[in-house]
């Protein structure tokens, strides 16, 4: 895809998707535009999954997706435009689970996590898992949960199910990361999850145990070691080799400006490896 026009020639460079990335897109598009003159960047959210259905579309140049594209958005892809899309990594993410601050529980494993979430699931009290939340009168648990579009969704439904299991009826649904957080900090039975760039101290994290491991914290180490299980990518994705303008863009997002409005944003930066190439 090449790049979009407004009135006056400038270049249009257009960006959607993962609710995760909405305020860093945001800023990214404001820090890019105010450093390089004749160019606009425009960056709106909505989910991984309609960021990348408008690319397939041809409404935006860049998605945003907090999770790999599925194998039919690549066929789409493939098969609409003839490219095939390219992902670039811009950040890390380690997935936050959070309840009220009140809830005295330290951590969970994944299979416990798993029967908070799942279908039929044998977690649903707060006694379930050996304590007792003040201000929650009834001690049943309240999953809060985003929708079926968001890149975060899709990564804790792959990670706690791998398509064996769907999400519990009955979950508190919100529209994004920012309202997950608010629900949770508002509702002691509460227990949501979040990109680690939407915590607050409205809200307790809690670490997570794998098969039996140590409990992990969400932290940046942790991710970078590959020791906390709900780390994950962050991607923007073109179609084909992008354009001058594109590459541009995306090649600042890499650079240190790009990367230190990541990490003040929240998220971890890309690790740099000894000889690393260019993304290009």
């Amino acid at each position: 895809m090449g790049r979009g026009k407004e009135a006056g020639e400038r270049e249009l460079i257009r960006s959607k998707g993962s609710d995760t990335l909405s305020v860093l897109g945001a800023r990214w598009a404001a820090g890019y535009q105010a450093q390089t003159p004749g160019v606009t960047v425009e960056h709106v959210s909505g989910g991984s999954g309609s960021g990348v259905a408008s690319l397939i579309n041809g409404h935006v140049e860049l998605a945003a997706s907090s999770r790999p594209l599925k194998s039919l958005e690549i066929r789409q892809i493939v098969s609409r435009s003839g490219k095939q899309p390219v992902l670039f990594l811009v950040g890390l993410d380690a997935l936050s689970v959070v309840v009220h601050p009140l809830n005295p529980l330290h951590g969970l494993s994944l299979a416990q996590l798993e029967e908070i979430y799942g279908r039929d699931g044998e977690i649903r009290r707060w006694k379930d898992l050996g304590v007792v939340v003040p201000g929650c009168e009834d001690q049943d648990i309240l999953p809060v949960s985003r929708k079926n579009n968001s890149g975060t969704y899709y990564l804790l439904r792959e990670i706690l199910f791998n398509h064996q299991r769907h999400f519990r009826i009955g979950m508190a649904t919100v529209e994004n990361s920012t309202a997950v957080v608010q629900r949770v900090a508002q509702t002691p039975c509460a227990i949501g999850y979040v990109g680690m760039g939407f915590v607050t101290a409205a809200v307790k994290t809690l670490c997570i145990t794998k098969e039996g491991g140590s409990c992990v914290p969400p932290t940046a180490a942790a991710a970078l070691e590959k020791r906390y299980p709900l780390a994950r990518p962050l991607y923007m994705v073109a179609l084909g080799p992008p354009s001058n303008t594109i590459k541009r863009y995306v090649e600042w997002i890499l650079g240190p400006t790009g990367q230190e409005i990541l990490k003040k944003t929240g998220f971890i930066p890309v690790p740099k490896l000894p000889g690393e190439q260019k993304p290009f």
